[in-house]
């Protein structure tokens, strides 16, 4: 029986640890909610926005300019756009979440949108989009 009240406390220590190990863990990993606009920017600033010699071929515009049709037509795309409206109007970079209710998510890391900068592979999406959602995004990708 003594060794059976030593026992309970010892296995509520191990459970309680062991929750604590596995929630500090899960905070480690990026978690979109918490990646502000001004963490982005300031990422997109050090490593993706670049002056690269690609940006001029035609099929760079052409693909660009199929980004552009698809971001100003696509429900998610139009949501997340103006929820970017919204937090520059309040002047809230510094505390709003970019991927906010998965807009970014949605628009951005969607399938539709991935098929087509992959258009310009070698370009737009691997100078460009692949260093923004894999950096600057927060998205565990």
């Amino acid at each position: 029986m003594n060794k059976l009240l030593f026992l309970i406390p010892a296995l509520c220590l191990i459970g309680a640890g062991v929750f604590l190990i596995q929630g500090n863990q899960a905070s480690l990993s990026a978690d979109s909610d918490y990646f502000t606009f001004s963490q982005y920017y300031d990422c997109m600033n050090q490593n993706v926005y670049n002056r690269d010699p690609c940006t001029a071929t035609d099929n760079f515009q052409q693909t660009k300019e199929k980004v552009y049709q698809f971001t100003n037509t696509n429900p998610a795309c139009v949501a997340y756009a103006n929820y970017t409206n919204t937090v520059f109007a309040l002047n809230e970079l510094d505390t709003a979440a970019l991927n906010q209710d998965q807009y970014y998510q949605n628009c951005r890391a969607s399938p539709e949108f991935l098929a087509i900068v992959k258009q310009d592979y070698d370009c737009l999406y691997t100078k460009f989009i692949a260093p923004e959602l894999k950096l600057c995004s927060g998205l565990n990708l």
